[in-house]
Parts: C-alpha cells; sequence; structure tokens
C-alpha cells in the first residue's frame, strides 16, 4: 500500500448523530457538540463521574470542556438502555504545537522540548488530539474498551489529518496499540495528573495503519470509517 495523498485538514461538518457500530449490544454513535448538545452533555457527564472516581477531576478541565468549542467530534458508546457507558472526544486540527494539551502535561518535566518537537514535525500533515477518554465499570466495560480505540481511522478520515494523538497512563495505551497507536518512548513518561500515574504520548500514523494494526481491528475501523464517511465526500482509508 502506497502512502496517501496529503489532504488538507479541516474541521468535519457539522454531524447528527449516526451510529458507526455495535457490539455486544454497545452501541457506538459519531457526533459533534453543537448537533447532539444532550449525547454531549451526557458523555461529558459520566466523564466527569470516571474521572472523580479516579481522583483526578482536575484533569478533565470540565469547565473549559463542556461548551463544545474545541472539540470537533466525540464519540458515545451506549448500552442497551440508551446509558452513555464511556466514549472520547477529537481536539483539532490543530494550527500550532501551543493548542495540545500534552505541554500542559510535560510542564516543567524532563521530555517536554522532545513532546512540542514530536508535536511540531507532524503538524504540516495534520493532527487531532483524543481526549476524554472514559469506560463506566460493569458489564460493558470491556467491549467499550475495545471500541475506543477503533476511532483513531474514523477520525483521521473526517478531518483529513494524518496524525492522531492521545497521552494516558501505561496501561491504558497498551489497549490502544491494537488500532496501530505506538508510543512514542523516547519522551520519558510525565508525572500527571499526579505521581500514580506514568502518563505517556502515543501517536497513529494513517499511512501505516495497515502496517502497525492488528488485522482485525484494522478491517473493523475501515469498516467504521466507510459507515461514518458515507455521503460526506471524505475517504475511509
Amino acid at each position: 500500500m502506497t502512502a496517501s495523498a496529503p489532504v488538507p485538514p479541516t474541521h468535519p461538518p457539522a454531524l447528527t448523530a449516526r451510529q458507526m457500530s455495535r457490539v455486544n449490544g454497545v452501541t457506538l454513535v459519531l457526533a459533534t457538540p453543537s448537533t447532539a448538545p444532550v449525547l454531549w452533555r451526557d458523555y461529558l457527564d459520566g466523564a466527569r463521574d470516571s474521572y472523580a472516581g479516579h481522583g483526578v477531576s482536575a484533569a478533565l478541565q470540565y469547565s473549559e470542556v463542556i461548551g463544545g468549542e474545541n472539540t470537533a467530534l466525540f464519540f458515545a458508546a451506549l448500552d442497551p438502555r440508551g446509558t452513555v457507558v464511556g466514549g472520547v472526544r477529537a481536539q483539532g486540527p490543530y494550527t500550532s504545537h501551543h493548542e495540545s494539551h500534552a505541554l500542559l502535561e510535560w510542564a516543567g518535566q524532563p521530555g517536554l522540548d522532545l513532546v512540542t518537537e514530536s508535536i511540531s514535525r507532524r503538524l504540516p500533515a495534520g493532527i487531532v488530539e483524543m481526549k476524554t477518554a472514559w469506560a463506566a465499570p460493569g458489564p460493558t466495560a470491556a467491549t467499550v474498551a475495545s471500541l475506543l480505540p477503533r476511532t483513531a481511522l474514523p477520525t483521521m478520515s473526517l478531518t483529513g489529518a494524518r496524525f492522531i494523538m492521545a497521552t494516558a497512563a501505561d496501561h491504558v495505551l497498551r489497549r490502544w496499540e491494537a488500532s496501530g497507536g505506538r508510543v512514542e518512548t523516547r519522551i520519558p513518561p510525565a508525572p500527571y495528573p499526579n505521581n500514580n500515574y506514568r502518563t505517556r504520548l502515543m501517536w497513529w500514523d494513517r499511512d501505516r495503519l495497515h502496517l502497525d494494526a492488528e488485522p482485525e481491528v484494522h478491517a473493523e475501523m475501515l469498516r467504521d470509517a466507510a459507515v461514518i464517511t458515507r455521503g460526506t465526500g471524505r475517504q475511509a482509508d
């Protein structure tokens, strides 16, 4: 497979909520805050409860995020009753490395210069940052954890960005490797949001997903991307 032609990163069009996939009774829905305000608030309120349960409420920055202005799109996982049981949101495409939350996470820590360089080098090809990923405890948790990494390629397809970035603890990022994410190993972990965590930086490269993602997961992402880009004029691969 040859490298994809550069596509100018753009903010995706306002999307009404649409189903992307359904696994084990859990439905993953894509939307934008402005077109699905109730779903957006349910997703973010669930994130607030999840972060509070882990003692890291400050990392969510709820009051800054709730307006939705900085969120290009989001994915909400719904259980069979329609209750939001997890999700993730996307910021970008960025126009400057200063827009990334990662700079705050590494502020005053070894590796900040490497984080800045890593973002700046990829910026011309388009970067979208995935934030506020969570899954409610209970019977749906494992399914939600398997669905959220699959949002990488659909997000790239809608925004035209070549790169997706995310920061999270080691144990979280290990689950995301199946979708093609790779930890930036030359950057030392940051003790964020507190000393109980080792936060790392992970990248997805659209031109390498067919090599880096597990074959089954890559096939699932292609199907998901085809579903959510249908009628938008965007490419699914």
